[in-house]
Formats: structure tokens, C-alpha cells, sequence
């Protein structure tokens, strides 16, 4: 359930309302240097005794299962050379979406103006009392869970691929040649679990949902029978989300914590084809999709909808309506948390796509809406009745660029 902690804003850092504080703990005291990890199974003795060839390995390890089709050795994951272009500038872009804060929006003016005419917005002050802000430091995040493996990818059987924090982090920003500050598109953090996980569950804590998006009807589904709705979301430069819509018409909310992220954002109804053509040279990573496909988008004689442009700050939340098209590219070293959820402004819409897209679990979320929700139970027996399907236009549930993950 979300928490109902202030969404501060005001000039005493609270919220007009009286509600209970959040209860995310204050930022961890770093602990002493650990000792080096004990080798996986079946690892050779003689990198028991030099961590770093163990880490270095683990992480060429990870790239490889990730990206089979790159050559670690042969240098694939640098060869269009991207660190060196101005592929991360923003220059001449300009942010279109309107900035609402916190305090000055109601959970009823949010669906009037937002929800219902499926609108984006950046919503401001709602991170204030975070406790994300200290703990979700790059730094601390390598400290606090530096043995969790966080989900850095999939391979080719669509199994995660997974990494030490701490080993992550440190491919973030060292200069080898191998890692991130010199690979086009880099690994980039997407992780589903992390909330279910004893070893980073305390994650939890640090944040809560804001109360415009408190509304959660998967919920009535049951825990383990929903669908993945939350991600901890951590990327270097230039890893980031390819163009997709978000998975069963479900909106979406995402908290930035720490550094800079680019958006695209396109309206229902832009055709795939255009947005996502089957070209040569046109790879699914979002570096690529940003260099290549978004400038056509503001070319004279594009035959569809302008992207909107979001340039994202800490502390800024990007609320993405059911139905957009998105990607987002990673401008700096950046740490957010992102979740999906259906509410009743978007019920109809995700009510077709799941009775569609998940035949049994929108059975047992019918029954569960007969006692929890009865007014949308008769609206969705209606559109069964009807025979209503969801529209054509297809969605990913890959939105990473090194991850496959849902949402943004």
C-alpha cells in the first residue's frame, strides 16, 4: 500500500494536508571495507586472490549474456565510438511538458486534467522527504548492498543476467576500456525484484508512492498473481529505455533520485512504423533510436506527431499516460524508481488489453473487483458483453536498453 507521507512543497517543507510522515530511514552509516567475495562455484583458486580479475571477469560475463551478438574482445560494445559524439547534448531541445508541484495538485484535479485526457506532466516536490535522496547515492548504493545482485539484463532464453552492486558500480564509472564510460550503449540497471528480495527489500523504504498515484487495482489480483509493476532503475550515460508503450495500457510514474534523463514522448496513434522502422543500422538500444530515428520525427514533411521533450531533473517525476509512445535516454549517471499501475481514469483501456493479453489472470481480477469494486466490475462486464478488443497498436514490455522490463 503506498505510504501517505507529506508531498512537501509548502515553505515549512509539508503538505497542506495532515498525514503521517514517511517512515524511510535516514541514510546508512557506511560500514568498513568487506572483505573480498568468496569466488562462485567452480571459480579457479587463483582469482580467490585478486578480486579485481574476478569482478572484471563477472561484469565482461554479464555484457556478453546481455548483448550475445557483441564481441566483448573484439570491441562491439564501442565500435560506433558514441563516447566521443554529442550524442548526449541537449542543445536546442526544448521541454514542453508542463511542471506541476506537489502541493498544488489534488489526486481529483490530477485525473480531470492529466488521467482522463491522458496528458503527460512533471509533478515537483513530491520527493522532498525521501530518504532515497541520501540513500540512493551512487556511492552508498555501492556500500550499502554491495553483494546484491541487481538485474542488469536478459540473455537469449530471456533469463536475467545479474551483478554485484558494488561490481556494477564500479563498471559505471571506471576508465577501462571495457566499461560503460566507453561502450556505446551501456548495461544499465532494471530490476523488477528488488522489492521482493530479502537482501534489497529495505529499499522500500526510501521512497513512497505519491498520492496521485496511490490508486492501485492490481493489487486486487493478489501479490504473487499481478503483473511486474515496480523497477529500481539505475543507468551511466548513454543506457536508457528504447521506444515502447507500456505493457496491458497501464500508465506510469517515474521518480528521478539523482542525475539527468532525456525523454520522447509520442501520442496514442503514431504509427510503429514510422517510430520503430525495420532498417539496417536501426538497433533496439535507445542511444541508437535517439540518433537516428528522433530526428526524423522534426524533419519537415514527417507525417506524424512531434515527440515531446523532457529534459528530467532529480527530484522531478514524469507521469507517462497509457498509450504513449516513450524512450529515454540516460544523460548522466542516474538512480530512479518507476512503477505502473491502472486506476480507474484508465480502467476501460486496461481492462481490454489484460482480458486479452492475460485471459486467466483477468478472470480472477474480475471476481476480485466484484467484491472490492463493483462499479468496475459492471463496467467491465459490459465491454465483455460488447465484445470491445484493445486497440492495434502493439506496446513492448522491453523498455531497457541492456534489460527487459516494463515500464520506463
Amino acid at each position: 500500500m503506498p505510504c501517505s507521507a507529506p508531498e512537501t512543497g509548502t515553505e515549512d517543507g509539508k503538505c497542506p494536508q495532515k498525514i503521517a510522515p514517511c517512515p524511510a530511514k535516514d541514510v546508512m552509516e557506511c560500514a568498513p571495507p568487506l572483505q573480498p567475495k568468496p569466488p562462485e562455484k567452480g571459480e579457479p583458486s587463483s582469482e580467490i586472490d585478486d578480486p579485481a580479475v574476478l569482478r572484471d571477469k563477472r561484469i565482461r560475463a554479464a555484457k556478453r549474456a546481455a548483448r550475445s551478438e557483441l564481441s566483448v574482445s573484439k570491441g562491439d560494445w564501442r565500435r560506433h565510438n558514441l563516447a566521443a559524439s554529442n550524442i548526449l547534448s541537449t542543445e536546442g531541445i526544448i521541454d514542453q511538458v508542463p511542471r506541476v508541484h506537489c502541493r498544488d495538485l489534488t489526486p481529483e484535479q490530477f485525473a480531470e486534467h492529466f488521467e482522463r485526457p491522458r496528458q503527460p506532466v512533471v509533478i515537483t516536490g513530491a520527493t522532498d522527504s525521501w530518504a532515497a535522496h541520501a540513500n540512493w547515492r551512487p556511492e552508498v548504493l555501492a556500500e550499502r548492498y554491495r553483494d546484491h545482485k541487481f538485474k542488469v539484463g536478459s540473455d537469449d532464453d530471456g533469463y536475467a543476467v545479474r551483478l554485484h552492486c558494488d561490481w556494477f558500480m564500479y563498471y559505471c564509472t571506471s576508465p577501462d576500456e571495457d566499461h560503460a564510460p566507453a561502450d556505446d550503449s551501456p548495461l544499465y540497471i532494471f530490476d523488477g525484484t528488488f522489492g521482493d528480495r530479502s537482501t534489497s527489500k529495505s529499499m522500500l523504504k526510501d521512497y513512497c508512492v505519491p498520492r496521485v498515484f496511490a490508486e492501485d487495482l492490481f493489487q486486487h489480483v493478489g501479490k504473487k498473481k499481478r503483473p511486474p509493476f515496480r523497477w529500481i532503475v539505475v543507468g551511466p550515460p548513454r543506457s536508457g529505455s528504447g521506444l515502447h508503450i507500456d505493457p496491458l495500457a497501464t500508465s506510469a510514474w517515474n521518480a528521478l533520485v539523482h542525475g539527468h534523463k532525456r525523454w520522447a514522448l509520442y501520442p496514442p496513434g503514431t504509427p510503429k512504423e514510422l517510430l520503430l522502422p525495420r532498417e539496417p543500422g536501426i538497433e533496439r538500444e535507445a542511444v541508437s533510436w535517439f540518433g537516428k530515428v528522433y530526428p526524423r520525427t522534426l524533419a519537415p514533411g514527417w507525417p506524424a506527431a512531434r515527440p515531446m521533450d523532457i529534459i528530467q531533473g532529480p527530484g522531478e517525476i514524469v507521469y507517462v499516460p497509457n498509450g504513449w509512445w516513450h524512450a529515454v535516454l540516460n544523460l548522466d549517471l542516474t538512480v530512479a524508481v518507476t512503477q505502473n499501475f491502472a486506476s480507474t481514469s484508465n480502467f476501460e483501456h486496461v481492462w481490454r488489453h489484460t482480458r486479452k493479453g492475460r485471459p486467466k489472470m483477468s478472470v480472477r481480477w474480475l471476481n476480485a473487483l466484484r467484491e472490492a469494486r463493483p462499479d468496475l466490475a459492471q463496467v467491465a462486464d459490459a465491454i465483455n458483453e460488447r465484445g470491445d478488443e484493445c486497440c492495434s497498436t502493439s506496446s513492448s514490455s522491453s523498455s531497457s536498453s541492456s534489460s527487459s522490463s516494463s515500464s520506463s
